[in-house]
C-alpha cells in the first residue's frame, strides 16, 4: 500500500513539474524575431534622424530656383602688386600719390629763338640777321622778367615753367665779341650751331674762342653740318659724312660730342631725319613757330628774331604777352 503511495506521489509530482515546463516555456523559448524588430527599429530610427537632417537642410539651404547669380563687381580694385624695398616691408608699385601730389609737372614746352649776328653794323644786303647788341639785350631782360628757364638745344624737354633755347647759327666771331658778355651778364645759356668747315675762318669763331665760350658753361656748341650744303641733294654716304664729320670736329674742340643738329636752310625730307637720327637725338628746323607741343624731337621749329625787334615783340611772337 505504501508503495502505491509513493508512486502516486511520485506521478504527480512529475505531471506538475510538466505542467510547469509547458507553462513556462514560451518565455523560455530563444526568439528568432526579437532581433529583427530591434534592427528594424533601429533602421527606423536612422531614417527618421537622416530624413530629420534632411528636412533641416533643405529648410536653410536656398533652392536652385531661388538661387540669384553672383555678377563681379567691377568697382573692386585689383589686387595689389608689391615690391620687396630694402631693409624688409613692401611697397605697392602701383599705388597712387596723394591728391595734392598730383599736380601737372612739366606742363610747358620750350620755345626756341633763332639768331644770326648779333652786331650793331650789318655788312651783307641781309640786314634782317643783324639783330644790334642793344636789342639782344632788352631781349634777355623781357625773357628774364617772364621768369623763362633758359635750355640749352639738347635739354629740349617740358618743364615746369617757361623755357626757352637761344640758339644762333652759323658761329660768326660777333657771337664771341658782342654776343657772348651779354650772355654773361644775365646768365642766360645759348647753343651755337657751328659750321666746322668754318672755324678759324675770316669772321668766324676760333678754336680758342669756341674752347673758352664752351668752358664757360654758358654755351654749347652742336653741328650745322661741315659745309652748310642742301641736305636733300646728298647720298646717304654724303649726309654721313656732314653728320659725322661735323659732330667729331665740336666733339675733339670741346670735350663733348653733339646730340642737336640745325638742319641748313630747312632743306629737310624723311630720308634725311631718318639718317640725322642716326648720329642726334634733336634736330632743329627754320620753321617759324613758338609751338613746340608734341614735334618730332627731330623737327623742332624755331621763332625768327629779326633786327628791330623788341623784347616786347620778342615776348609776343612767343605768345608771352
Amino acid at each position: 500500500m505504501k508503495k502505491r503511495w509513493r508512486i502516486a506521489g511520485e506521478t504527480l509530482f512529475l505531471a506538475a513539474v510538466f505542467l510547469l515546463a509547458g507553462c513556462a516555456q514560451p518565455a523560455l523559448r530563444p526568439t528568432t524575431t526579437a532581433p529583427a524588430v530591434e534592427e528594424t527599429t533601429k533602421q527606423g530610427t536612422e531614417e527618421e534622424e537622416e530624413q530629420s537632417t534632411s528636412t533641416v537642410l533643405e529648410t536653410t539651404a536656398p533652392s536652385p530656383e531661388t538661387t540669384v547669380p553672383q555678377t563681379r563687381d567691377t568697382t573692386v580694385p585689383p589686387p595689389v602688386e608689391t615690391v620687396e624695398v630694402e631693409g624688409g616691408g613692401q611697397i605697392d608699385i602701383f599705388a597712387k600719390p596723394p591728391l595734392e601730389e598730383t599736380i601737372p609737372v612739366g606742363q610747358y614746352t620750350p620755345s626756341s629763338l633763332m639768331y644770326h649776328l648779333i652786331l650793331e653794323e650789318p655788312y651783307t644786303s641781309l640786314t634782317n640777321l643783324f639783330v644790334r647788341p642793344s636789342e639782344f639785350e632788352e631781349h634777355l631782360q623781357a625773357l628774364c622778367s617772364a621768369g623763362c628757364e633758359f635750355l640749352f638745344a639738347d635739354e629740349y624737354a617740358n618743364t615746369n615753367r617757361r623755357s626757352i633755347i637761344l640758339t644762333l647759327d652759323d658761329g660768326y666771331e660777333d657771337n664771341y665779341t658782342e654776343m657772348f658778355p651779354i650772355l654773361k651778364k644775365y646768365g642766360a645759356k645759348a647753343t651755337i650751331f657751328m659750321i666746322t668747315a668754318n672755324i678759324d675762318a675770316p669772321g668766324y669763331l676760333t678754336e680758342d674762342m669756341i674752347r673758352e665760350m664752351a668752358g664757360s658753361g654758358l654755351v654749347r656748341f652742336d653741328s650745322h653740318t661741315i659745309t652748310h650744303p642742301s641736305l636733300t641733294s646728298l647720298s646717304a654716304e654724303g649726309l654721313r659724312e656732314q653728320f659725322a664729320g661735323s659732330a667729331q670736329r665740336l666733339c675733339d674742340l670741346t670735350g663733348r660730342y653733339p646730340t642737336a643738329i640745325c638742319y641748313p636752310g630747312g632743306t629737310l625730307n624723311d630720308f634725311v631725319i631718318g639718317e640725322a637720327a642716326r648720329y642726334y637725338k634733336f634736330g632743329y628746323t627754320t620753321v617759324n613757330s613758338a609751338d613746340t607741343s608734341g614735334c618730332n624731337p627731330l623737327t623742332i621749329p624755331r621763332v625768327r628774331v629779326s633786327r628791330g625787334m623788341s623784347g616786347a615783340a620778342v615776348l609776343s611772337r612767343l605768345g608771352w604777352g
